[in-house]
């Protein structure tokens, strides 16, 4: 399963610590797993002798109550060390995607030419078009033949997007928030410098259209045809605030990216958003 991961502009001398800690990662993780499978087999052994020691005491004397006390508090031990191993193995994961994402940024081209275009939103359709397999959006081919404008009308009003790709979400997922929640692509172009204002519209009508529940939205980007750096109170917003999506049962992070047109004809991105397989 494909995951995307939001990367800032690494430094260089994180690269090498991405290839060690990519080559070391899967060592820990399988540790990790087997930590939880012993503790798992443990936790059922447990669990019979408590089911056999509390036969015993309904037959027995009460001496066998001691004993009974005693393996459920085993029990329960195993079951906080099984919940804690899980909540490091998902840290250690989330851990190891973000090195290898700054690896696998190293290794593509991180500011790829704009193609031609009459705007800002013909040019970037078409960067997508083009299917890096890093850094861009990936979907499907009847998702891609989608892309183009969209308005939605939620609430009683209308929102747009001028650029807009979507798979529908399994029926599972409009029903209860869970299974398969398809890819729902979301751009907006701005016009002038990126106000707290617009930045905030946009995560407004970002899930005001993902609570309506055909899709989930899976990359959001406001395009802008300027270089200019975003203000510090802005890109600390951006690079490090996903935004958060609440759907039925579930309730999802997503990272906002935003896409600026260098003079020197290429992409600026920011934060980068990394696919990994």
């Amino acid at each position: 399963m494909q995951r995307t991961v939001s990367v800032e502009d690494p430094i260089h001398s994180l690269f090498d610590l991405a290839e060690h800690a990519a080559r070391e990662g899967s060592q820990v993780r399988a540790a990790y797993r087997n930590g939880m499978i012993v503790a798992a087999v443990v936790l059922f052994t447990v669990t019979v002798i408590d089911l056999g020691a509390l036969y015993f005491a309904i037959v027995s004397n009460h001496l066998i109550f001691i004993a009974f006390g005693f393996f459920l508090l085993i029990g329960l031990y195993l079951v906080y060390a099984l919940v804690s191993l899980n909540r490091a193995d998902e840290t250690i994961k989330r851990f190891f995607e973000k090195l290898r994402a700054i690896d696998a940024l190293e290794r593509t081209d991180a500011d790829p030419k704009i193609p031609e275009g009459a705007n800002s939103v013909e040019r970037y359709a078409r960067y997508v078009w083009r299917g890096d397999a890093t850094l861009n959006p990936t979907f499907p081919g009847a998702m891609s033949a989608s892309l183009g404008p969209r308005d939605w009308m939620v609430q009683g009003r209308t929102i747009r997007f001028d650029l807009a790709a979507e798979r529908r979400g399994s029926w599972l997922y409009r029903v209860t928030g869970l299974g398969d929640p398809g890819n729902l692509l979301l751009v907006r172009s701005v016009p002038g410098e990126i106000s707290p204002v617009t930045y905030d519209t946009f995560v407004s009508d970002v899930r005001a259209v993902g609570a309506t529940g055909s899709s989930r939205p899976s990359r959001v980007v406001l395009l802008r045809a300027s270089s200019d750096a975003l203000p510090d109170e802005l890109y600390s917003r951006v690079a490090r605030q996903p935004v958060s999506l609440r759907y039925r049962l579930t309730r999802r992070e997503i990272p906002l990216q935003v896409v600026s047109e260098r003079k020197d004809g290429n992409y600026d991105f920011t934060p980068y958003l990394i696919n990994l397989a």
